[in-house]
């Protein structure tokens, strides 16, 4: 007789022999399934825009001006955001009067002050245009390159003004506000008349020049004429020039084609003392001086309110 044992029960068997009990097979652990997170759609990048540097020139240079010359900032590309330009061009110094930028075109921005400078004067023009936005479209992106931040300084030279009279047909010269010399003057006769308003001194200036009524195309007069001590003061032709032929007029009546007629000595010393961006300004003519003849003379015959109109930032 066998007698068994088993752990399992701790029974006594006799004969027969215990069958062996299975292990319990262990439950399988499930790992749940993450859910998948949502992707955010990858935006496209933007293309890269290429950079293009815009130069800027100030005129006049460094330097001295007259009294009637205006500031010109003439832009290398098209400027379409103008009034970040403009914002970035500060004009300073002392005693000035209130002045204003106004755009030409889309590359010109002109500074004209209230009222003339003042003589003998110090000027700032500190342009601050590096890096700053002037203009854009769907592949280049235009800014100020990095000459354009950079500060011109002027001067102006004494304060030279001509007023001419068409009803008293005198010329009255002031220099530094002081009245220095008064001249007998012959402007243009009807149908010919000389414009009235302001004028700028260009700088071209003849010793001797030939005027011819081909130029001005009549038919029904003629004249050749060599005419002394010519300065120019419009496009148009007008001149402020020596006429010895019209002698027994000037200071008298008006006669001329439209230019200022002086004697011989007056004319010789406007000559020899006038500088580029001096000032006459022409009174009781009948006939208005226009503002595309000429820069800088004929923006000063824009109102101010006029001219205040064309600034970006107004």
């Amino acid at each position: 007789m066998v007698i068994l044992r088993t752990a399992a029960v701790g029974l006594l068997v006799l004969g027969v022999a215990a069958p062996a009990v299975a292990a319990p097979t262990p439950t399988p652990t499930v790992t749940p399934t993450p859910t998948p997170r949502p992707t955010k759609p990858v935006k496209p990048k933007k293309p890269t825009k290429a950079l293009e540097r815009v130069r800027v020139t100030i005129s006049p240079g460094e330097g001295r001006m007259g009294v009637g010359q205006l500031i010109t900032a003439t832009f290398s590309a098209p400027v379409r955001f103008k009034a970040k330009a403009e914002a970035a061009m500060q004009v300073s110094g002392d005693n000035l009067p209130p002045g204003s930028w106004a755009w030409m075109n889309s590359t010109t921005a002109i500074y004209r002050p209230k009222d003339f400078w003042p003589g003998k004067t110090r000027i700032s023009v500190d342009l601050a245009l590096r890096k700053v936005p002037l203009n854009s479209d769907a592949k280049t992106k235009w800014i100020g390159g990095k000459t354009t931040t950079r500060t011109v300084n002027l001067r102006t030279n004494r304060s030279f003004i001509a007023k001419i009279d068409g009803n008293t047909h005198q010329m009255r010269v002031f220099r530094n506000d002081k009245l220095v010399k008064v001249f007998g003057v012959s402007l243009g006769k009807p149908g010919f008349a000389t414009r009235s308003g302001v004028k700028i001194i260009t700088g071209e200036k003849y010793r001797w020049t030939r005027m011819t009524s081909d130029q001005l195309g009549l038919t029904n007069e003629y004249y050749d004429l060599q005419v002394p001590y010519a300065v120019r003061i419009t496009p148009s032709g007008e001149f402020v020039h020596g006429a010895p032929w019209a002698a027994s007029r000037i200071g008298v009546w008006n006669g001329s084609h439209g230019c200022t007629n002086l004697n011989i000595g007056p004319a010789k010393w406007f000559f020899n003392h006038v500088k580029p961006g001096d000032v006459t300004v022409t009174t009781n003519t009948g006939r208005r001086m226009e503002t595309w003849n000429g820069t800088p003379g004929s923006y000063w015959n824009y109102s101010w309110k006029q001219w205040k109109a064309m600034s970006a930032l107004n």
